[in-house]
């Protein structure tokens, strides 16, 4: 009879191998999720220490896309260079083309795989987790479709995110749904961003209609959730690679709304918004609605990741149990004793 290894020693191995990755910059890592293997990209800044509670952004692709292609597009590494901040690239689960591009599946609360939206929860959960970043402080942005995504998901988990930048994306109404459909509670601080040259027509059927009014029904969205009222436009001239001019309105209110038209430009991820959006708004938000020190795997709320939590894993074994499912995969399984024994002892 060969030696058996008990899977709890099992899962101690993996993790002590997996802790190695913090020397490393990039890392890139899956996870299963929903019968699925979802890869994405954790960019770590210079001196990233997991006891610092770093910021924690999350940058999504737009269509026809993967994470590691907004990697290299975006400017979020030279964000997270910088100014100290975690960012992770996640991969779309919705395939398009025949290259290995990706879109994500916006604006769909059913359920319906692949399930972007619970994906995304458990990869800010897996992230917080493994790295230690901070709750309070973690924020989502993306193009396009990414940007559809991000504001799906300030409407389906708006206690994950303390605020949102959706830039240059679509509406939902454009798409057949509905704007009842994205009602987040607790009002969510959002910067919306466009190209003066976004003047083509997206959507579904007779839904399409021209870019530009989908982003003045998003701004006028927000707006009203967010119960505020308009306190000013600002204009100044901005230099990333070439000088244009960029206009903003600003709205304040139970959470601040901001909407910046870039003259001259059209539909990219628009050019220095990632420095923007990190260092005058992101980096100045912090959730009040969210304790700063994330602790998902402190399953009894007792305040540490001991033998209890670890008793109520194993009684919800191979349940949907959605306190133990720690990863969010829709069981109680060996992701989830991982997670909760990288996390023992703390909180």
């Amino acid at each position: 009879m060969g030696m058996q290894t008990h899977p709890v020693a099992a899962v101690l191995v993996v993790t002590l191998c997996g802790s190695q990755a913090f020397a490393q910059t990039n890392v890139d890592a899956t996870m299963q999720h929903e019968g699925l293997t979802r890869s994405y990209i954790v960019h770590l800044p210079p001196g990233f220490s997991a006891g610092a509670k770093h910021p924690l952004v999350v940058a999504l692709h737009p269509s026809f896309s993967t994470g590691p292609d907004f990697q290299a597009t975006s400017r979020w590494d030279a964000v997270s260079d910088q100014s100290g901040v975690v960012v992770v690239y996640p991969t779309g689960g919705v395939p398009v083309g025949t290259n290995g591009k990706f879109a994500w599946n916006s604006f769909d609360f059913t359920g319906a795989p692949p399930n972007d939206l619970s994906f995304l929860a458990a990869l800010v959960t897996r992230v917080q987790l493994d790295y230690g970043t901070a709750a309070c402080r973690t924020y989502m942005t993306g193009f396009s479709n990414g940007a559809m995504m991000t504001n799906s998901f300030a409407a389906y988990r708006p206690d994950l995110v303390a605020a949102i930048a959706p830039v240059s994306g679509g509406w939902i109404t454009a798409y057949g749904g509905s704007e009842s459909e994205i009602s987040p509670a607790p009002p969510t601080p959002v910067w919306i961003w466009r190209g003066s040259n976004e003047n083509f027509t997206t959507g579904t059927g007779a839904n399409a209609r021209p870019r530009s009014q989908q982003d003045q029904e998003q701004l006028a969205f927000w707006v009203a959730n967010n119960e505020a009222t308009f306190e000013t436009t600002v204009t100044e001239q901005l230099t990333y690679g070439t000088t244009r001019t960029y206009v903003t309105s600003k709205y304040m209110g139970t959470a601040p709304v901001w909407f910046t038209e870039v003259q001259g430009s059209s539909h990219v991820y628009q050019p220095g918004a990632a420095d923007l959006i990190w260092t005058r708004f992101f980096s100045q938000i912090v959730s009040e609605e969210t304790v700063c020190t994330a602790c998902p795997a402190d399953i009894s709320g007792d305040g540490s990741v001991d033998g209890i939590d670890l008793g109520m894993l194993l009684g919800a074994w191979g349940s949907a149990d959605s306190a133990s499912d720690l990863d969010g995969n829709g069981s109680v399984d060996g992701g989830d004793l991982g997670m909760l024994l990288a996390a023992w002892g703390a909180c």
